[in-house]
């Protein structure tokens, strides 16, 4: 036998179910006459659940025969599974079949047994008062709903069979829809050098200005968020699962965390708000989480952490056990209004007294307990959720252009391509900047509408602003023109942007000998210019005015060397076969593009066009020295309140100069300008601020505003007593 169901879906009763539903007609045949009519109030169910508890089913049942009896088996089919704790024999703990005489509601004592998508009431004896009415109702069913379809608003129904005259077989008794929404701010995490103050607590890490980045969660629905009831193990829980910090680092989470309707919310200030621990009322029915200790990995088990008593701002801070970088906190729902859709924030504080390396610390956050039990369990806990990852809520809290998410923004040199056939191109360069707040990840990729992989970038991703260089290989392609285009794409909520990209190829030929037509192609020309790079940093980058480069190739060397600039010709400092170090003449400065031609012995390079920025700071290697002179490192490290000499190139003369130390930005040179006696070299003077490095290694970085932007150097390590 087959029941079809609404939504299409087919559930296939076994023999066994074909002859209790048999015996149960004609147990039922005195009381032909009654009449059933079903009913439910759908609950809203999590997408990301795994036992979701359904709205209760009631049957009014009218028209019979007094003291007739009604009996059988009452089986309920689901497109999902059913999920309610079980005992050694399949029998649901939790779910309840109750019965209404006339007197109200009262258990039945009949266990609901599960087998896969079905429940079912076994031996249902009821036998019709003097009214010949009576009621039946079915609560606290729990189903998968993360089986139906996630992230979808749906509705689930039910298939109903049994002893009782229907006067429909099918109901809803749920509406799915996503539970959990979330900012991460951001994703990636930056590790730099993070004070910690000696006595750890909220507002001591808030004043020392340890480096944070807040989490907020926000509901889908307004009961999506529960504080723990019923025969639940838990309230609503959240995972927030963190990896690739350093092994110095020591991370910090609120032990408490007042919502969006509390009396004080909690709030970090870079997710909007006042900065501020959060005060709670008790009873007030507002969001409250708390943190759990003592779980697993899964969110499992621990203890909640007991309210402190007495009024006041929320003040206290634990860690986050780390090994390999790794660790996890997890949340509790204690208190929450049903009736609002709440969010809540709270910040994570890396506290990292050095950077010995580059990294990039991830988040990730999910309800929990995660689990992937998806059916009913004697062990698993209720509630359990799949580890999913939510979606951006800031629709639902309504600040998605908030200036304090990142926006993407980017510029261009004109991306006008040209070669001859076999050869490489000019270059040009996108110019990508995060024109708003945080962190912003971004991806450049190419789609081809003529050919296919002749276009290179790079780098082809980064972080907040940078250059993606572009540059085209005509090997393989005949003369003509072909276009592509680069999508430079930062997230859903940073946006992406598509430029169009043209290469036009040349064929390379010489006049037949003796006659006209045909022609032979020329050899390539000899002297090969294959990169044009900072001559600090040794990087692709646009050239600056004024500002060193390396000219990279071939048969670059000879008796008379030159090389121009659109035709200015440059101040040459080495030259040897493969390199050349030259400063840029200062005419570029007002140009976007510049045509670098290198004639050796009256041979010349092929042209090519190379992009030009108003500002590029760079900081040469061994470039970054102590007070005495010395170069800074490992076993010579500057003192806190000592001056710094940073050796550069790519500053303009008119640039507004600052330096970056560690996480004290902004800091105010002593000097910036020209370096004594060193054509295209700057050099800034800045003293180590108090607390920067802990003893250990941070990272320094110089930036000039030029233009209306400002461009930073990458940075160096910096060692600090």
């Amino acid at each position: 036998m087959v029941l079809l169901i609404p939504n299409g879906k087919r559930l296939c009763l076994s023999l066994a179910a074909i002859s209790l539903s048999i015996c149960a007609t004609y147990a039922q045949s005195p009381a032909s006459s009654g009449q059933c009519t079903v009913s439910t109030i759908p609950s809203q169910v999590r997408a990301e659940g795994l036992t979701e508890r359904l709205g209760n089913i009631n049957f009014q049942c009218s028209s019979y025969p007094a003291s007739a009896v009604v009996s059988g088996n009452l089986t309920l089919f689901f497109p999902v599974s059913v999920t309610n704790r079980i005992d050694a024999n399949n029998n649901a703990i939790d779910a309840v079949l109750l019965v209404d005489l006339g007197g109200g509601f009262t258990p039945t004592g009949i266990a609901g047994k599960i087998a896969g998508n079905n429940i079912t009431f076994q031996g249902l004896n009821v036998t019709v008062p003097a009214g010949g009415a009576f009621n039946l109702e079915i609560s606290s069913v729990r189903i998968a709903a993360y089986q139906f379809a996630f992230g979808a608003p749906q509705s689930i129904d039910a298939g109903i069979s049994g002893p009782l005259p229907l006067t429909q077989s099918t109901v809803a008794v749920a509406y799915v829809q996503t539970g959990l929404y979330a900012t991460l701010y951001n994703t990636g995490i930056t590790c730099v050098g993070s004070p910690v103050p000696s006595a750890i607590s909220l507002s001591n890490l808030f004043a020392a200005q340890t480096a944070f980045a807040s989490t907020r969660v926000t509901e889908g629905f307004a009961t999506a968020f529960q504080p723990q009831s019923g025969s639940d193990d838990t309230g609503t829980r959240f995972i927030v699962n963190y990896s690739g910090f350093p092994s110095n680092a020591t991370v910090y989470v609120p032990d408490f965390v007042a919502g969006s309707d509390a009396a004080i919310p909690t709030a970090g200030g870079d997710l909007g708000g006042t900065q501020s621990g959060g005060a709670y009322v008790p009873g007030s029915g507002t969001l409250l989480l708390a943190r759990v200790q003592f779980t697993d990995t899964t969110g499992t088990g621990g203890y909640v952490t007991a309210l402190p008593g007495g009024a006041g701002v929320f003040n206290t801070v634990s860690s986050v056990p780390l090994t390999n970088g790794a660790g996890f906190a997890v949340y509790q729902v204690v208190d929450a209004n049903p009736n609002a859709v709440e969010d809540a924030q709270f910040p994570t504080f890396i506290a990292l007294p050095s950077v010995t390396a580059p990294a990039v610390a991830q988040e990730r956050i999910s309800f929990a307990p995660v689990s992937t039990v998806l059916t009913a369990s004697a062990t698993a806990p209720v509630p359990r959720f799949e580890a999913t990852t939510p979606p951006s809520d800031c629709g639902i809290v309504g600040d998605c252009q908030a200036g304090y998410f990142p926006k993407l923004s980017a510029s261009t040199s004109g991306l006008s391509l040209t070669a001859f056939s076999g050869g490489l191109s000019n270059s040009a360069y996108i110019a990508v900047d995060n024109v708003a707040g945080g962190i912003m990840n971004w991806s450049a990729t190419v789609g081809y509408n003529q050919g296919s992989g002749w276009l290179t970038l790079g780098p082809a991703s980064g972080q907040n602003n940078g250059t993606v260089i572009l540059r085209a290989n005509a090997q393989g392609l005949a003369a003509g023109t072909y276009t592509a285009s680069v999508v430079v794409s930062a997230g859903s909520l940073a946006g992406s942007l598509t430029f169009q990209v043209t290469l036009a190829v040349t064929a390379l030929t010489t006049s037949g000998t003796g006659g006209t037509g045909g022609g032979t192609p020329a050899p390539a020309p000899s002297v090969i210019v294959s990169s044009v790079v900072n001559a600090a940093s040794l990087a692709s980058g646009p050239l600056v005015g004024g500002s060193l480069s390396t000219v990279l190739g071939s048969n670059l060397a000879g008796k008379n060397v030159a090389v121009t600039f659109d035709g200015n010709p440059a101040t040459l400092l080495y030259t040897s076969a493969t390199q050349i170090n030259l400063q840029v003449p200062a005419a570029v400065a007002s140009e976007t593009s510049s045509i670098i031609v290198v004639t050796v012995d009256g041979a010349s390079s092929a042209p090519q066009t190379l992009p030009v920025s108003v500002a590029w700071p760079a900081i040469f290697s061994n470039g970054v020295l102590n007070q005495d002179d010395s170069v800074n490192g490992p076993g010579v490290a500057a003192s806190a309140g000592a001056i710094l000499q940073i050796f550069l190139t790519g500053i303009p003369a008119n640039a507004a100069v600052t330096a970056v130390i560690g996480s004290q930005t902004n800091l105010t040179p002593l000097y910036a300008g020209p370096a004594p006696g060193i054509p295209g070299v700057q050099q800034v003077n800045v003293a180590v601020p108090a607390g920067a490095g802990g003893g250990g290694s941070t990272q320094v970085a110089v930036c000039a505003t030029a233009g209306g932007r400002q461009f930073c150097s990458t940075g160096l390590p910096l060692y600090v007593k």
